[in-house]
């Protein structure tokens, strides 16, 4: 094997890679010796603009500025797209994504006559006897899929040096077997990308470049053992949910570990019946049923495996004999591909797992399907997959298995008091624009409107009682030698990264902005016009100003935030307004703001556990990316 790596990271949310992406820039930009810094590449939905912004940062956010753009779509290669014939790194990794992006109108149709708007190629033949009801967000349209490759201006223009590739996959929890296929189709990229650059380097190279795959992102808590802000390394992921590869939905429980994948049968489970309430009540009681190990790969730590064993005795196997000679103790996260109730995690709970998400199981049987294909290379094999080196798992836990009674009913007294003005509202949509800036990154700082007062609430404040009871539940940013700590309001959060946006397609969409259901109303369509020109301005004056916060933008925002007051019935008096409530995220609340919602209405468990994730997880995802980042 060779010794020069590239290191692969993969990501699911902007903040999920943003961080991953400055940390990896900020260490490339500071090595004393440029000779030895190496190539930062982004790999990113859509087509990326030179100006910006990147997963919502403006560039000015970056320790490194853009260099150059290779796009990849099925027409690049005959011309359309600036991918040209070169060794840049941007611009090999590019034109192998886009030969497997080739248009294939057969398939499209097959696709389509099944209801089915998948990425084209991979593999659209496999994909074409799919019948998945599943939520896309990667639809077919127009000209078809186009990937950016951006490379940052850090390390040597020739490839000496192995490429850091920071790769931003689709949310797709909720398309679970479109996951995996479109994480391998990258992997396969990257293969072919890792072939090229050894050969470039050495004419004679009998050995691809290995990869390093490392996966970080957040999670919700499944353990009262993890606190806000803990970090999980992981050796496998259970699986709760259907499958859809045969083209009919099998409900699922399966665990994807390192050396295997483990099923486990549902007896009782009637037809049409509730997969997550079988769970749920039958958990403790799952035992294995089929066990799928391939002997071109295989871990001693898992060889006493079998069918009859029990979910819960698997994963302690695991658990313990991974934590052999490690020095972290090896977690088990669980997936699902839907929202992750209170009940569902408790179930996870008792059976081992401590964390849970939409993503982990598809990665590890990716990582797994790379290290089976990559491991069987020789001269005469056709695969595309790299060689895996080394494959890790890290999840940031970023809120409590469960919210305490007096923390409850502490938060639903705090939401009642909150208020914002025109000027605070202002300020955060700009706070969003710059990326959600803390204090120290930069000019621009977090600002105090947006600080959560909750998180000095007098449930907090009982001496050493009270920190403990916050630690269980929030996790802080520490300022002034760590005697204040400070949480963002997690509604004013949502009002910095998704308001502006939403509202300048509300004539499409206006149910992302308002809630139509009564008593709650959509203002008339001249109103929803206005709004959404408003919004759109204010975007275009942002653009033009390069990202940058100027005066211009912030009279664009200011005059948008008008509207919002006095043409959508969010002003109170002259100067306050109502605090926006992202329609049907809330459980509990039927209401389009806070001051809207009806007598004796309060949110819901799940509601608050919302909140407190998005108020922890911007901060622990910054905090925590320098501990993943790998030498």
């Amino acid at each position: 094997m060779s010794d020069k790596l590239i290191d692969v990271y993969l990501g699911f949310m902007d903040e999920e890679v943003n961080t991953v992406l400055n940390g990896l820039l900020d260490r490339e930009v500071k090595k004393a010796d440029a000779t030895t810094r190496r190539p930062v590449i982004l790999v990113e939905r859509g087509e990326v603009s030179p100006d910006g912004p990147i997963l919502e940062w403006p560039l000015s956010r970056y320790a490194a500025r853009v260099r150059h753009i290779a796009y990849a779509h099925a027409e690049a290669l005959q011309g359309e797209g600036p991918t040209g014939e070169n060794a840049r790194v941007e611009s090999i990794l590019a034109r192998a994504m886009s030969v497997f992006l080739e248009r294939d109108d057969v398939g499209d149709a097959q696709l389509r006559a099944s209801n089915i708007d998948v990425l084209r190629r991979i593999d659209v033949h496999a994909l074409a006897t799919m019948t998945s009801p599943a939520k896309l967000k990667v639809p077919l349209a127009g000209r078809g899929p186009c990937l950016s490759v951006v490379r940052f201006d850090v390390g040597e223009e020739k490839n000496n040096q192995p490429p850091i590739v920071v790769v931003r996959s689709p949310e797709m929890g909720l398309q679970p077997n479109l996951m995996s296929p479109y994480i391998e189709f990258i992997f396969m990229m990257i293969g072919t990308l890792s072939s090229q650059l050894a050969r470039i380097a050495d004419p004679g190279a009998k050995n691809d470049w290995p990869v390093r795959i490392s996966c970080f992102g957040a999670q919700g808590g499944a353990t009262a053992a993890n606190n806000p802000g803990s970090l999980s390394p992981l050796c496998a992921s259970l699986y709760v949910g259907y499958d859809y590869a045969t083209g009919v939905r099998v409900p699922s429980v399966a665990l994807c570990s390192q050396g295997g994948i483990y099923r486990f049968g549902l007896p009782g489970l009637v037809e049409g019946a509730s997969l997550n309430d079988y769970f749920i009540a039958e958990c403790e009681n799952l035992k294995v049923s089929a066990v799928e190990v391939d002997r071109a790969y295989t871990r001693k730590e898992e060889a006493g495996i079998a069918v009859g064993q029990t979910l819960k005795s698997v994963i302690a196997t695991l658990v313990t004999n991974y934590a052999v000679g490690s020095a972290v103790k090896p977690e088990v996260s669980g997936t699902s591909p839907w929202f992750i109730s209170l009940a569902q995690k408790q179930a996870f709970a008792k059976v081992g797992v401590t964390g849970c998400n939409m993503e982990d199981y598809w990665v590890l049987k990716s990582m797994r399907e790379c290290k089976l294909k990559g491991a069987i290379r020789d001269p005469r094999s056709s695969s595309l997959y790299p060689t895996l080196a080394q494959g890790f798992l890290t999840r940031v836990n970023a809120d409590p298995l469960k919210i305490e009674p007096e923390v409850d009913l502490a938060f639903q007294g705090d939401v009642k008091r909150k208020l914002l003005t025109r000027d605070g509202y202002v300020s955060l949509l700009l706070w969003g624009l710059l990326g959600l800036p803390l204090d120290g990154d930069g000019d621009n700082g977090m600002p105090s409107v947006a600080r959560w007062s909750f998180s000095g609430d007098v449930v907090f404040a009982d001496g050493t009682a009270g920190a403990s009871r916050f630690s269980r539940h929030l996790y802080g940013m520490r300022l002034n030698g760590g005697r204040d700590v400070v949480v963002p309001d997690p509604f004013f959060v949502e009002i910095a990264t998704d308001l502006l946006n939403e509202c300048s397609t509300v004539v499409a969409r206006p149910g992302n902005v308002f809630l139509a259901e009564p008593p709650a109303r959509i203002p008339p369509a001249d109103v929803l016009v206005e709004l959404a020109g408003a919004a759109v301005k204010a975007l275009a004056a942002w653009k033009d100003a390069r990202q940058t916060p100027t005066a211009e933008v912030k009279k664009a925002l200011a005059t948008f935030v008008d509207v919002l007051a006095m043409r959508c019935g969010f002003a109170i008096g002259d100067t306050g307004m109502k605090v926006w409530l992202r329609p049907n995220k809330w459980e509990g609340v039927k209401a389009t703001a806070i001051q809207d919602m009806p007598e004796g209405t309060a949110f819901a468990h799940a509601a608050v556990d919302r909140a407190f994730y998005k108020a922890s997880n911007v901060i622990a995802l910054r905090d925590r990316t320098a501990r993943v980042l790998r030498d």
